[in-house]
């Protein structure tokens, strides 16, 4: 069993994996942006959860809001993950992993929410 949590912990603690996880959650985010447009489109902006978000859709509009606020976000997210991935990948790499499987329900939520309101709505 120690050997095993010691082999977890050695592969968690590559920089090489966090490349990979950064790859999965850029690609979760390309996702959650497609699929927040199919759940907000054309107008109903009541149906984004994030407040923030929500506000920057209704100032710079569908798809441009969503497109500018993700790269924004991608922006930043990216230069502290690699900044941490550098001198802390085990962290990272933890707190990356999360954040993707958090991501994954988020989008996998929005998706089925977008197949309901497709079937509802003509």
């Amino acid at each position: 069993m120690q050997s095993l949590i010691s082999y977890i912990l050695s592969a968690l603690n590559t920089p090489i994996l966090s490349l990979g996880i950064t790859i999965v959650f850029l690609l979760l985010n390309v996702l959650d942006a497609h699929s927040t447009y199919l759940v907000i489109k054309p107008h109903y902006y009541e149906r984004e959860k994030n407040p923030i978000a929500r506000w920057v859709f209704k100032k710079l509009g569908i798809p441009r809001g969503i497109v500018i606020f993700k790269v924004l976000l991608m922006s930043i997210l990216i230069v502290a993950i690699a900044y941490y991935a550098a001198w802390d990948p085990l962290t990272i790499n933890i707190a990356m992993l999360i954040a993707d499987v958090l991501f994954l329900v988020v989008v996998l939520h929005n998706y089925r929410i977008a197949r309901r309101l497709k079937r509802l709505l003509p």
